[in-house]
């Protein structure tokens, strides 16, 4: 019984990670193709490095497009000839949502590292299906052997 429900719960977590996962990741998706749809080209100027723990150091770049300001911050890399203050960076924003930016080059606003988490993604939501499909027909065939009464 507490087999089945470990199982149960794994399954299920895997689903859960694979449906939050598939959803970030379609949002970047459809983020990219209004970028593309409509694209404004902006200079972005760092204006701070802030150091983040285990991870290193993101750049807070501010723009404006259409007389807002905005800001973002995106992680442009750490060391000797990163961006520091002052540098300039080449952004494109979605001309419609302003907020909604990239760097120039890249096809998703979080980066380009977007494939690999589709395939996590997948793979997740593969590996907690049939754990839950082989609990479920597990756990149905016992009721069935062993039945009540």
């Amino acid at each position: 019984m507490r087999t089945r429900l470990a199982l149960w719960g794994t399954g299920l977590l895997c689903l859960l990670v694979a449906v939050l996962g598939g959803c970030s990741a379609s949002r970047q998706w459809r983020q990219a193709e209004r970028i593309d749809a409509a694209p404004v080209r902006v200079t972005g100027v760092v204006t701070a490095v802030e150091h983040v723990p285990k991870s290193g150091d993101e750049q807070v770049i501010a723009y404006e497009v259409q007389g807002h300001r905005h800001t973002v911050t995106r992680a442009l890399g750490t060391g000797p000839g990163s961006p520091g203050a002052g540098h300039r960076v080449c952004l494109e924003a979605d001309r419609n949502h302003t907020d909604v930016v990239r760097l120039c080059g890249e096809r998703y606003p979080s980066g380009d590292d977007m494939y690999p988490t589709y395939v996590l993604v997948g793979v997740a939501g593969a590996i907690g299906a049939c754990v839950v499909a082989g609990v479920a027909v597990g756990a149905r065939r016992h009721s069935l052997s062993n039945p009540a009464g």
